[in-house]
């Protein structure tokens, strides 16, 4: 990626960068001699991760990314076709391995912890690291598989993020950019970084044994790529970087001879920053509930409510008349008979109740289960087609919809969200309560209107199954037919959705999928989440 970038925007971020670290002895520290002087300890160049972050995004025109549990930071467009996922890290040039994701909430679901207790008591045990190794080889394995696939999922799902839901010719590659500065009593420098931000490659994941033989929780594994490092305590996976073989350039760092001076007279330096964003407000809403369940059957789970078909006419009992002729000599009695029946419960029975549909959905996960076995994939269409709606029908929804448009009438357009008197229907028709929606970072755009009762629903006019398998399949890593739930959302560290009203956009509101700390929600925040908000 370095190599592609323009050299003045290079300069610009390196005069960033090194005029921050050209500060670093204001933050040192005195220390006394031998012979009792204060001396000014020397210190190494100082890199703030946050600065760096806004200075990368600053120089490059980067779109800063706000998503917990990955590892990158930013997305830079090099030009049409051509993207970049970029993972910025600062650390020293001297230091060993580097934290790049964590798994907390997987690493409970999955019970990892419990796996590799058992790690510890053989080690314990056995009282020998090699032997030890050898024996706990196959647990190490299944903690690194899981996690591997879990990282993988992430990265599909970021890099879906950036290319867009109508990309198919946009290349996305994904790179570590990293800022190394040298350490305390060398010339002061800063080396740039640059190294492969990729998968894991699963089939030849090679376990390297625990880092030592009373922190057996802790191992060390290979794909062939990179070195990783898993540490049980914090459910965080580490990456070694080779610091000194993905050097790109390096800058030399000058030191002011009087960095108090700058702060003191700083007040009076006239400084014209810009705005880098025009954004009018914001809003943003956990995908889950409070229980932390997605909602069934709507929203993001659209496919998994009752289906459409129709009733009249005896259509639903000559659909099913229709299967078993067609397929009648592909089958045994027994599976035939098996299918017919649950097709009859689950088409031609009422179901009035929540009681009555949770039934209705085992019979039908009976039926699923039962074609996926018969492995015809013609046979599995035509069933599902009968017993599910359409798999990449959703919505995206609103929580507490009527409240949020009574506050906010004019969010998406000029009252977009006005009901008529008493009801809950929309008092503007179709027409009237289209925007067009921005996916960030991509910058596609998509037509779209406020539907259903109470306002609740997002949804595109016109490429709703389009947009679906690019959210489900894509941003959401699910297979056709597979529910979104809270654990998928923690699994990629996605649980959250944010709108941005643009003041230099006129009917245009930008979406992003994003991660909210439920215990310490943004002030932007609505729905349950909002009440968490410290005050």
């Amino acid at each position: 990626m370095w190599s592609e970038l323009d050299g003045g925007k290079k300069e610009k971020y390196k005069a960033l960068i090194t005029n921050f670290a050209s500060l670093s002895e204001a933050f040192s520290q005195k220390v006394s001699s031998d012979n009792m002087i204060e001396i000014i300890e020397s210190v190494a160049p100082i890199v703030n991760s946050k600065f760096q972050e806004t200075a990368f995004q600053r120089a490059f025109g980067a779109v800063g990314e706000d998503i917990a549990n990955t590892s990158y930071d930013a997305s830079l467009e090099i030009d049409a076709t051509h993207k970049y996922l970029v993972g910025i890290k600062s650390f020293g040039f001297h230091s060993g391995d580097q934290k790049i994701a964590q798994f907390k909430a997987s690493s409970v679901t999955g019970g990892w912890s419990t796996i590799l207790a058992e790690a510890r008591s053989n080690a314990e045990r056995l009282g020998d690291k090699n032997l030890a190794d050898k024996e706990n080889a196959p647990l190490y394995l299944k903690v690194a598989t899981e996690l591997a696939n879990l990282r993988n999922e992430r990265i599909a799902s970021s890099k879906e993020l950036v290319k867009g839901f109508d990309a198919s010719d946009v290349s996305v590659k994904a790179i570590y950019h990293v800022l190394m500065p040298s350490k305390k009593g060398e010339d002061p420098q800063i080396h740039v970084g640059e190294t492969d931000y990729r998968p894991i490659d699963i089939e030849n994941i090679e376990i390297l044994g625990s880092t030592a033989l009373l922190k057996s929780t802790n191992f060390k594994f290979t794909d062939g790529q990179h070195i990783y490092k898993y540490a049980d305590a914090d459910s965080q996976l580490f990456m070694k970087f080779h610091n000194k073989e993905i050097v790109v350039d390096t800058w030399q760092v000058s030191y002011l001879d009087d960095a108090f001076s700058f702060f003191e007279n700083l007040h009076e330096e006239t400084i014209d920053v810009p705005k880098r964003k025009n954004v009018d407000r914001t809003i943003s809403w956990m995908i889950a509930n409070e229980e932390g369940n997605v909602e069934e059957s709507s929203g993001f789970n659209g496919f998994d409510g009752a289906t459409k078909l129709s009733k009249s006419n005896g259509y639903r009992e000559k659909r099913i008349d229709s299967f078993r002729k067609k397929y009648e000599n592909l089958l045994s009695e027994t599976d035939m008979n098996f299918i017919i029946s649950h097709l009859q419960e689950i088409l031609l029975k009422k179901y009035p109740k929540k009681e009555d549909k949770r039934e209705m959905k085992r019979v039908r996960s009976e039926l699923r289960d039962k074609m996926i076995s018969i492995d015809n994939n013609e046979m599995k269409d035509a069933i599902f087609s009968m017993v599910y709606r359409p798999v990449s029908e959703m919505y995206i929804p609103i929580p507490e919809s009527r409240k949020f448009h009574d506050e906010n009438p004019d969010f998406f357009g000029e009252r977009i969200g006005t009901f008529n008197n008493g009801s809950k229907k929309l008092a503007l028709n179709k027409e009237g309560r289209t925007f067009e929606l921005e996916f960030l970072p991509s910058g596609n755009r998509i037509p779209s209107y406020i539907n259903q009762d109470d306002g609740k629903g997002i949804q595109s006019i016109n490429k709703q199954g389009i947009l679906g398998e690019w959210i489900l399949r894509g941003v959401f890593q699910l297979k056709e037919y597979e529910q979104l739930t809270g654990k998928r959302l923690n699994d990629l560290g996605i649980n959250a959705i944010r709108l941005i009203k643009f003041k230099d956009k006129s009917g245009v509101i930008g979406l992003e999928f994003t991660w909210i700390d439920v215990e310490n929600p943004p002030k932007d925040a609505v729905g349950w989440v909002s009440r968490n908000r410290k005050k």
